[in-house]
This record gives C-alpha cells, sequence and structure tokens, in this order.
C-alpha cells in the first residue's frame, strides 16, 4: 500500500487572534480532517499552528480556519517545514 505524502505548515496568524477563541476553532475546524499538531497563543499575541498531514487536508485546514477567523486576522505568515514523525493528535498548546 503506498503511502501518502505529509506535509508541514508553521503558520502565525497576526491580528486580534488571541482572546477569542481562535485556538478552540481551529481545533474545530480540524475535526473530521487527517491533521497532527498544535495551536497556540504566542507571547506577541499571534497564534501560531504547527499542522501536518495529507496536503488536502492541510490545505482545508487552512481554508477553513481563515475563512471562519477572517474578520480578526490582519495578516498570516505561512513556512514549509519537513514533517515530524510520531505526530498523532491535533491539539492546543498552552
Amino acid at each position: 500500500m503506498k503511502a501518502i505524502k505529509q506535509i508541514r505548515k508553521v503558520v502565525r496568524y497576526r491580528g486580534d487572534v488571541q482572546g477569542i477563541g481562535f485556538r478552540a476553532n481551529a481545533i474545530h475546524q480540524g475535526r473530521g480532517l487527517n491533521v497532527a499538531g498544535f495551536v497556540r497563543n504566542e507571547p506577541d499575541g499571534d497564534v501560531l499552528l504547527d499542522v501536518q498531514g495529507p496536503e488536502k487536508d492541510v490545505r482545508e485546514l487552512l481554508r477553513r480556519i481563515g475563512d471562519s477567523m477572517e474578520r480578526k486576522i490582519n495578516e498570516t505568515s505561512i513556512d514549509d517545514r519537513d514533517p515530524l514523525p510520531d505526530r498523532e493528535k491535533f491539539a492546543i498548546r498552552y
């Protein structure tokens, strides 16, 4: 059986993104998708999303977050990274 290629994106959201349920929303948007990683608040007021999975699922998660939080996001930066082994869940980090 052919393994599905994994991709990893590290995304920084800037704007009015803390204290509004952004992280919980990100986890909700990931339901039903084959993604792993985390979302956390950063000390500078940004939210950091580190996610990996099949390309179609990662892209769908980013689309869902962007659509659902567009009024709160002023800027998004996305970096491609190498996938990490043994990631199994998508969760909030504190």
